[in-house]
């Protein structure tokens, strides 16, 4: 009997350990709950389409997928779709008038390619014809180029108003004057030569000419690579200033191209191989 009230006692004392390690034993989570908890927090559903919940009966409506279904005739309604271009004025012809701007910086950084990589001393025929049509080919692009800048800058874009107190604008045009003027020498040698080769009278082209020719598209090939950086600054308003005249920055860029230009031609109309000089010092 002492025995049994020991073991009696024994339970008794043991009972209520038992009864209250239940309370606070953690219970360990099922490891689906986690894992999809995990997935629900990692996965981008902000109408909760994937929710397990709705996975578990295929056969229920949800209403986030309902109110998704239901708004698809409004994005494809024309007025609807029309609000995204409400606040671009005439974007069609922006549009045309940016791809056929990029189109012929491509196609002008083809051409002096071109000319870059062909002219040497002695040039066959064929070469010569090469460097003739990529010269066209740059005269042509060169117009487009510009007229499609010319839309760009008044008629589209941020108008005239703002690239004309924007000092990096008048820049980029002094760089394009650059450009044009230093083009100008070439241009006018590859002319002489065709002129000579239709009448039979062209003469192989000396080391000195084409060396002439190839700094020049050495020049063309770094104002092009400069010209689109200060685009990207102008376009941003980098500098913007309404206390500086536009009308004597676009005067400075006027006189750039038209001194350059001048230099240029003369050069190319008085450049001489001087043969004859050489034979004598030898």
């Amino acid at each position: 009997e002492l025995l049994i009230e020991k073991n009696e006692e024994v339970d008794f004392h043991l009972e209520p350990f038992a009864s209250t390690s239940s309370a606070w034993t953690p219970h360990p989570k099922p490891r689906s709950s986690l894992r999809e908890k995990r997935l629900r927090e990692n996965t981008f559903d902000p109408l909760r389409l994937s929710d397990a919940s709705a996975a578990k009966s295929p056969n229920a409506v949800r209403p986030a997928a309902v109110v998704l279904a239901s708004a698809l005739p409004l994005i494809a309604t024309p007025s609807v779709a029309s609000a995204a271009t409400a606040f671009a004025p005439n974007a069609p012809g922006a549009a045309l008038a940016a791809y056929g701007h990029y189109i012929a910086l491509i196609g002008m950084l083809g051409c002096i390619m071109v000319e870059r990589l062909t002219i040497k001393p002695n040039m066959n025929d064929a070469e010569e014809d090469a460097i003739a049509a990529a010269d066209i080919g740059l005269g042509i692009f060169g117009v487009l180029i510009a007229y499609t800048g010319y839309l760009r800058a008044v008629e589209f874009e941020k108008g005239f108003a703002f690239y004309s107190h924007e000092p990096l604008f008048w820049i980029k045009v002094a760089f394009v004057g650059v450009f044009g003027a230093s083009s100008f020498f070439n241009t006018v040698i590859i002319i002489q030569r065709a002129l000579a080769k239709r009448e039979g009278k062209l003469q192989p082209m000396g080391e000195k000419l084409s060396k002439r020719m190839i700094q020049i598209c050495n020049a063309e090939l770094t104002a092009i690579a400069i010209i689109p950086l200060t685009a990207t600054f102008m376009a941003r308003g980098v500098g913007y200033s309404e206390d500086i005249p536009w009308q004597a920055e676009a005067a400075l860029a006027a006189l750039i191209f038209g001194g350059l230009s001048f230099k240029y031609v003369k050069e190319a109309l008085t450049f001489e191989e001087n043969p004859t000089l050489l034979e004598s010092s030898e």
